[in-house]
């Protein structure tokens, strides 16, 4: 689904299916130097079992035009702002990596438009290596190789899938491409610069759901635990998997939500 936003033309990827207002909604927010590509199966899945699904691609990200956002606090106002333009007042948003990030603050600026949130492989501080910065900055291709090989796991880095001719490192790669040149960069400055993420969960009042990835190099299962720790009630699971884990553990991470999701509406 194509809307213009900010005068720009931006993509929220629906899963093929109409929005009914209805119907109860989850939001999938990307990370760094990502896009709706991202949440393949999750998109597909939940939208076929009686939700309304968005998944945004951030400007300069995927199929949406315009300067990528330079602030975590700047991609929470951009994704509310584009929620309230499709007309959904209340939603679960899931986020992955820097996803958990914007959902922090998004908990903060609006609380009211949230029904629950699911942070996959996050933490409530996201630090960079300088080095992967660097590299972003001067010779992304390179940085996209670098990513998607310390972002996954050994099944993902061996292509080791329940779906033939999956290939986790290669398709990792593609996704990125997709993206304007300077999207990863300031993404990760992003990442790096944003504070606010501890006491952003300190102060949720909602039923959580974390899923953390036991061998994630990006944000080390320790940090993904604090995260857990500092949020009021949250159920947590981890996943033997790496950084990637939507496509790399698809199967479970959609039962794990499903099953939240299904407990939020009793």
């Amino acid at each position: 689904m194509y809307l213009n936003y900010n005068s720009n033309d931006t993509f929220v990827s629906t899963g093929g299916k109409n929005i009914e207002l209805n119907k109860p909604t989850i939001c999938f927010v990307h990370g760094a130097g990502q896009n709706h590509f991202s949440f393949t199966q999750q998109i597909r899945y939940f939208a076929n079992r009686g939700y309304n699904v968005l998944s945004p691609d951030f400007p300069g990200h995927g199929f949406s035009k315009g300067i990528p956002n330079s602030s975590i606090e700047e991609d929470a106002k951009w994704l509310l702002g584009v929620l309230e333009k499709i007309g959904i007042k209340k939603f679960v948003l899931g986020g992955h990596s820097q996803g958990c990030l914007t959902a922090l603050e998004l908990s903060q600026l609006k609380p009211e438009v949230l029904k629950g949130i699911i942070f996959i492989a996050g933490a409530s501080k996201i630090p960079v290596n300088d080095f992967l910065i660097g590299k972003a900055s001067e010779d992304p291709y390179k940085a996209y190789d670098l990513m998607v090989t310390w972002g996954h796991g050994n099944q993902g880095s061996f292509s080791i899938s329940e779906w033939p001719g999956h290939h986790h490192l290669s398709e990792g790669n593609s996704v990125m491409r997709i993206n304007e040149m300077s999207a990863l960069v300031n993404d990760l400055n992003s990442c790096n610069n944003y504070e606010g993420g501890l006491s952003a969960a300190e102060n949720i009042n909602l039923d959580c759901l974390v899923v953390l990835a036991r061998f994630d190099i990006m944000t080390p299962l320790k940090a993904g635990k604090k995260l857990v720790n500092a949020i009021k009630n949250c159920e947590s699971h981890v996943l033997n998997c790496g950084h990637f884990l939507p496509a790399e553990k698809p199967k479970e991470l959609n039962r794990i939500i499903l099953e939240y999701l299904k407990n939020l509406d009793e």
